[in-house]
């Protein structure tokens, strides 16, 4: 199926746009055309596919699909590339541009708001001198269809048939370039009128000049489309996580109401030693949601074991050594969270390896793990519990630098120490 990036970026498509596809497989070009057939349609055009070497029914089929799901309203007509290029049987650049001419007139007619043309054109090099008829179409409309008529134009070429002069050609007559699944502005375009004349070393060279200052500090409509989808995206992944270990919380809080304000403090101080270790945003977000939700396995953790003043019995402690492994299972295959996955499981593991649920011991603990152990102690030991009273900050610091190189990792606590 096509790709959202794709479909998106087409959607940017306008009247007036000549684009070419350059590929080198079927099922590439397929996922081009149906992408621009699924733009004209949507906007109630009139769209021209003229067939080539593409599978016909496979386009036709996801192009049915397409419109069942978006309800589209446009016309398509499917065309035979011989009727439409070589009707008498050779192929004039002329009588093709007047054609398509006729045609947007009708469309326009008829009610739809533009005509959208894609053809295949590497066969034509099997006709005498089809390289040079090949450049003449595409120079032609640039020259007579596009400042004229609402007409958009994806032309089709498969890279394996052509030699590289004719590849450099074929960039040089398009502002638009499909690439590797991505629609690129042109920086090497060259305007009809730089084919005339012998004018098109000069071109070349106000085009170049031009276009260093343009595609340095400007990013084209295709490339923004993606970029503000990509952020929209995000953000709505970012309200949704942070929504989703909220609502753990309150559970969590009316479970044990302590825990959830240690987490809040925790993440807080989790992210504060990730940004002073130099590490990057995309760690120190996702440590903050990996602290912010490290105890929410205890929401399983029967509240009389939780809040018992006393010690507890063996089977006690082994339920509570659970939490991280019942806590770690929400993030388990969520995209993007397999780090914060591990780093809820591991964080009671010690850095001698005496720790739990699985023993890991030094570095094969986490990075994340080991910074929130190192957190979620020091809250927990400032903070009164049912079985013991707060100790004062400097008691915790001391109480961490003499676990450091046995539970806690020695550079970690160094670092955690001089946030204060």
């Amino acid at each position: 199926m096509v790709g959202e990036d794709l479909l998106l970026q087409a959607g940017e498509i306008r009247p007036g746009d000549h684009l070419v596809a350059l590929y080198s497989d079927e099922e590439e070009i397929s996922h081009y055309i149906i992408s621009y057939i699924h733009t004209a349609l949507a906007r109630n055009e009139r769209c021209l596919y003229i067939a080539g070497d593409d599978n016909v029914s496979t386009v036709l089929k996801q192009v049915e699909e397409v419109s069942r799901r978006f309800g589209l309203l446009g016309d398509l007509v499917v065309m035979d590339k011989r009727r439409v290029y070589t009707p008498d049987g050779r192929f004039c650049p002329d009588k093709l541009v007047q054609a398509l001419s006729t045609v947007a007139e009708e469309t326009l007619s008829d009610g739809y708001t533009g005509l959208a043309v894609t053809g295949e054109l590497s066969w034509l090099l099997d006709h005498d001198g089809g390289e040079e008829l090949i450049i003449e179409y595409e120079r032609k409309l640039n020259q007579y269809i596009f400042d004229r008529y609402p007409v958009s134009a994806l032309c089709r070429y498969n890279i394996n048939q052509f030699p590289d002069h004719m590849i450099r050609d074929i960039i040089q007559l398009h502002p638009f370039i499909i690439w590797k699944g991505t629609i690129h502005e042109n920086p090497y375009y060259i305007p009809p009128e730089g084919f005339q004349n012998d004018a098109l070393a000069s071109f070349q060279v106000k085009g170049w000049l031009k276009n260093i200052d343009k595609f340095t500090n400007a990013k084209s409509r295709f490339t923004m489309i993606l970029a503000e989808k990509r952020e929209e995206i995000r953000k709505l992944n970012e309200a949704m996580t942070t929504g989703m270990i909220t609502s753990f919380l309150r559970l969590l809080e009316t479970h044990d109401p302590y825990t959830k304000n240690h987490c809040q403090k925790v993440a807080t101080l989790a992210a504060q030693l990730g940004r002073r270790l130099g590490m990057p945003e995309d760690f120190t977000t996702k440590i903050y949601y990996a602290a912010l939700a490290h105890d929410i396995g205890k929401t399983l953790i029967p509240r009389e074991i939780l809040n018992k003043p006393s010690g507890l019995s063996v089977e006690e402690y082994e339920e509570i050594k659970r939490h991280p492994i019942y806590g770690s299972r929400p993030f388990i295959g969520m995209e993007h969270f397999y780090e914060v996955a591990r780093a809820i499981r591991h964080h009671h593991e010690r850095y001698d390896g005496g720790g739990y649920p699985d023993g890991h011991v030094g570095e094969d603990i986490p990075l994340m793990s080991r910074i929130i152990a190192v957190c979620d102690s020091y809250d927990a030991m400032t903070n009164d519990r049912p079985y013991r009273q707060a100790m004062s900050h400097d008691e915790a610091l001391t109480e961490l630098r003499a676990c450091a190189g046995s539970q806690f990792d020695p550079v970690l606590v160094e670092q955690f120490v001089q946030l204060f």
